[in-house]
Formats: C-alpha cells, structure tokens, sequence
C-alpha cells in the first residue's frame, strides 16, 4: 500500500495548484486511499460551506451600473471601481495584505480556509475583504503579499467595529484617482448595530490594470469622504506616487489597508 499524500499536497490539488501530472497522480491515489479521499472531499465540503455564506450573484441593476461605469473608464486615462449588488447583503471576507497595522490572524499560504476571524486593529477592531464572483472558488488570500485578481472576481468588505461608531471604505489606483466606495458621498457611515462582524452590502469590481490599494477606515466621529479622498492623496503623493508605499492615511481613527493587483 502507498504512502498516505500529505495534507499539504491535497490541499495544493483542491485548489488546483498542482502541476498537470502530478494533480493525476494524487487524485488517482485519493480515488483509491480511504483516508485520503476523506480528506480531500473535507476540504470541498469546507469551501461549499464559505462559499454559501457569501453569495455575489448580481442584481440587473447592479450589471447596469456596472457597464456604465466600465464604460466611462474607457474613455477616461484613470480607473473606476465598479459597483455589484450581491443577492444577500451577508457575507464572510477574505483577507489580502494589510499594511502598517500589527496582524494578530495568518492564514497559511496557499490554503482554503472556512469562516474566520479578520484582520485584528488595536482595541479588538478588524476589518476584512473576501474575494469571489469569477470563475474560481472564493477563496482566503496570503496576508504576505498583494493578491492577484482574476477576471470577473470582485470584493467584499467586512469590519468589527468593537466600540467605534463610523466605518467607511475607499481605493486608490496606481495613478492616484482615488474612489469612495462606502459611501459614494457624503459622511462616513454608522456602523451596524450589534457586536461581531458585519458587512457592507456591495460587492465591488474593480476596472483597468495595475495596482489598487483599498483603505477600511473605522472611527468615533463621522468623517465626510472627501475628507478621506483628500488624505489619500496627500499620502499618495508623499509615496513618490506609488500606490504601493502609501502611509496610513492621517485621519483619526483606525484603519487596514489592502494591495490587489487588477489583471
């Protein structure tokens, strides 16, 4: 009888990491190995159930504005982030490289993780970002390094707000056209009441290429989005405009901030 496959490698062939002939050859054993094949079928039965609780099926009107959007960045030399309504307005997140902020939670490289705690801030706050909507599994990201976005794949953000009272949410784009997402205007918003996790209720793709970094912003005192936009400028600007040395911005409050790398 052959050796069992390790945990690592069936986790690499569930996410289809493994090279053509190799991924054979462990599906093969896993076919015919009891313990194997359970521990394979585990690890789609755990990313069934982290899926399930973040649908990102789109409205019509979410599509609509969506082609509308898309279609003014074409014809515009910066990127705008283009907004999907999800069928639920629930969710669970997933996480990317957060910046300047000490990180309590590590997922491991590589793997499909369920459900899980975020990006811890100072003072029990946090802050996530889960990734889905193309044709891949959603899926947990490396904190270590900025995560590559597959076409059609769009974002939800998630926060815990602990005893903050405002949340609010914006990207910057590797030519500093700098986006509001939540809200589009107007102040930063209350957060939902109620301890936990919660979620803001779109889903968001983002248009071009290159570098976009997204800024979670928690605070105490509402804080008006231009603001906001203003303090991302500032600190893209101080970066030598590279949207991947930005600062934290200097607001009040607490905030994480993620690298995705559009394709």
């Amino acid at each position: 009888m052959s050796a069992h496959e390790s945990t690592w490698t069936l986790r690499r062939l569930h996410v289809g990491e493994l090279p053509a002939l190799e991924a054979a050859r462990v599906r093969e054993h896993a076919e015919t190995c009891e313990a194997c094949g359970a521990q394979l079928r585990s690890f789609s039965a755990t990313q069934a159930a982290f899926e399930a609780e973040v649908p990102f099926e789109r409205f019509e009107a979410g599509v609509e504005r969506t082609v509308e959007r898309q279609a003014r960045a074409a014809k515009e030399p910066v990127t705008r982030a283009a907004w999907v309504r999800p069928l639920k307005a629930v969710a669970a997140s997933v996480f990317v490289l957060v910046l300047a902020l000490p990180l309590l939670y590590r997922d491991g490289v590589g793997t499909v993780q369920p459900p899980v705690m975020g990006n811890r801030m100072k003072g029990g706050a946090g802050a996530e970002l889960r990734i889905g909507g193309g044709a891949e599994p959603q899926r947990v990201a490396s904190l270590d390094a900025p995560e590559a976005l597959r076409p059609g794949e769009r974002v939800r953000l998630g926060y815990t707000p602990e005893t903050h009272r405002y949340v609010a949410a914006l990207s910057v784009d590797v030519w500093g056209e700098v986006t509001p997402l939540y809200p589009e205007s107007g102040d930063s918003l209350a957060v939902e009441p109620g301890a936990g996790t919660h979620w803001l209720p779109e889903s968001v793709e983002f248009t071009g290429v290159g570098a976009e970094r997204v800024v979670l912003v928690l605070t105490d005192a509402p804080v008006s989005m231009e603001a906001l936009s203003d303090a991302a400028r500032k600190s893209f600007e101080a970066a030598g405009r590279n949207v991947t040395l930005m600062a934290p911005l200097d607001v009040a409050g607490e905030q994480a901030q993620w690298i995705l790398l559009k394709p």
